[in-house]
């Protein structure tokens, strides 16, 4: 017994003693890296240790920490013995109620005292309506009233008559009366409810202030050891939801002789429960919360498919796909804002102080500029990269389909830039063309961007009729159909232009195609009934193609040529 006693003792004074030696640091968040998903948050905090083992206490860390990922680092002649989350609960305050002014108080107790009256009222208005209600059964079901009385006098049923008449138009005009002043009780008590609840949502918002809400404090707690007191400085970090980041790009075109420049742009945003003030940022392309586990193919086994009857009925649902979510409102400036600024240099922006490194399995862009993000869940733009990309520009044109030139631009050497899936803002010349999508998984070496329409080239695509002829052979006809293309350069530059047309293919073995290859200067895909040509055309300059078909088929049977 006095064996326990003394070990209880011992156990007792180290709690003390750990108590005693419990430091709660003034810690600030110095790094972020954003993920994809989650971000990992770097503290630090400078420390004055005293001999002995000490407890180090850092504050208003996010509630969304990933314990599994808590890791400390220090500076200093000490030692690091443990880590470990706590989630500390404040005390509530003893009376709450006296941080209330009393006029708040007296006119929350009044409003409770006229609810009260109120409910008494419309009880005793409930009375009544039940006891005229009664007599108005009562009165309705009396024998007497429906002729069941031993006296048939006519004399006698008058009266009855009457009687019942005036009896009921009494009973209803109370019920009519009462019916009023019950709903002028309901209307007058919900008005005094929503004033009572807007005193209560006060009051408690009072308390929430005056109390510090009273929210459970997330914490870490360090313990460590020194031999002698030391100065020092620890560091933890950790992983943690509600954050991440969403990338962006701007494709802006000059003009057809200057590369395109594509920016890496970041939607950050964090939710945290922590504020991210003045930290050194760094985007990264790797998502925490990703399965990391290899996966395994179990063996594939076939069998026969049985199959099953069912009964359904014949009605078919329909379902509408929903619309795309509105686009958050780009924030990037057009060019056409520094207009008249030309001989002043242009403002920077992060993307100047960005650099890009690559591990294993993602890329990191590390900004060398403190940011501030808040934690509100609102989207931060962040400019993260600049790239010029070497370019080809051309024209395309698909005349049966859109009588308009499309001008092209295919990127290469992109696939070097460690791209991601994203929307892209294109801007040509200062306009805002619309937006594409970057995919780097495309298995292409070069990237397709269309820059819209050129009204400068011309283009017109007819049928020539004076050439158009149908014959019949036997029970055979062969139609041939002549079709001619004008294209006209307006422009006061060279324009490398790709046309495309197409004849049509037979999919049944009683249909024949028959191309005229004598006249035809474009390449002809005889699988597809593809024509292309591709011509170099001056400024002013106006060409003309054309190309001849005939179709031979059952005169007994009806065609479908478009």
């Amino acid at each position: 017994m006095k064996r326990i006693c003394i070990i209880l003792l011992i156990i007792f004074f180290e709690q003390v003693m750990m108590a005693q030696n419990q430091k709660e640091l003034k810690s600030s968040v110095k790094e972020v890296t954003v993920f994809t998903n989650g971000a990992q948050v770097t503290r630090s905090a400078n420390v004055n240790l005293q001999a002995g083992i000490s407890e180090m206490v850092f504050e208003g860390v996010s509630p969304y920490l990933n314990v599994a990922s808590l890791q400390t680092t220090g500076r200093g002649n000490f030692i690091i013995l443990d880590s470990k989350h706590n989630v500390k609960y404040p005390e509530p305050p003893e009376n709450p109620e006296l941080l209330i002014p009393a006029s708040v108080q007296n006119k929350i107790i009044n409003i409770q005292d006229s609810l009260v009256e109120i409910n008494y009222d419309l009880d005793v208005v409930k009375d009544k309506k039940d006891l005229f209600t009664n007599q108005k059964n009562m009165l309705a079901i009396n024998p007497l009233m429906k002729g069941g009385a031993s006296s048939d006098s006519l004399p006698v049923l008058k009266d009855v008559m009457d009687f019942y008449q005036t009896k009921m138009t009494s009973i209803n005009s109370e019920l009519q009366k009462i019916k009023r002043e019950e709903n002028k009780l309901y209307t007058l008590r919900t008005k005094v409810q929503e004033r009572l609840n807007e005193l209560l949502e006060y009051k408690n918002r009072l308390i929430a202030e005056k109390t510090g809400n009273n929210t459970p404090i997330n914490q870490i707690i360090v313990t460590v050891s020194a031999k002698e007191s030391v100065s020092g400085s620890l560091s933890v970090s950790y992983i943690t939801s509600n954050a991440g980041w969403t990338p962006a790009y701007d494709i802006r075109i000059k003009d057809v002789d200057s590369p395109v420049a594509l920016s890496l742009k970041a939607n950050v945003y964090q939710n945290t429960g922590e504020e991210w003030n003045n930290v050194k940022l760094t985007l990264s392309t790797n998502n925490p919360y990703k399965n990391n586990t290899k996966p395994y193919l179990a063996p594939w086994y076939l069998t026969y498919y049985m199959p099953v009857t069912r009964y359904t009925s014949n009605v078919v649902m329909q379902t509408e796909a929903k619309a795309p979510a509105a686009a958050r409102e780009d924030l990037s400036l057009d060019n056409d804002a520094y207009k008249g600024y030309s001989n002043k240099a242009l403002a920077g922006s992060t993307a100047d102080y960005t650099t890009q490194s690559q591990n294993m399995t993602s890329i990191e862009y590390n900004i060398d500029l403190p940011y501030t993000i808040t934690s509100s869940g609102k989207q931060h733009l962040v400019a993260v990269l600049d790239n010029n990309i070497s370019a080809i520009y051309n024209h395309y044109a698909v005349p049966k389909m859109d009588k308009d030139a499309f001008l092209i631009a295919k990127l290469t050497g992109w696939e070097d830039l460690n791209l991601m899936t994203a929307k892209a803002n294109i801007y040509f010349e200062g306009t805002y063309i619309g937006v594409t999508t970057i995919d780097p998984n495309m298995v292409n070496d070069t990237l397709e961007i269309s820059l819209g329409s050129d009204k400068s080239v011309v283009i017109n695509r007819k049928k020539l009729k004076d050439k158009v002829k149908e014959q019949t052979l036997g029970t055979n006809t062969i139609k041939t159909i002549t079709m001619e293309i004008t294209v006209k350069n307006n422009k006061n530059s060279s324009v490398d232009l790709t046309l495309e047309d197409q004849i049509p293919v037979a999919n049944d073995k009683d249909i024949k195609v028959i191309f005229n290859l004598e006249e035809f200067t474009g390449k002809y895909n005889e699988n597809t009934g593809m024509l292309m040509w591709k011509m170099k055309m001056k400024p002013k300059e106006s060409k003309v193609v054309s190309f001849t078909y005939s179709i031979k088929y059952d005169s007994s049977k009806q065609l479908i040529l478009k």
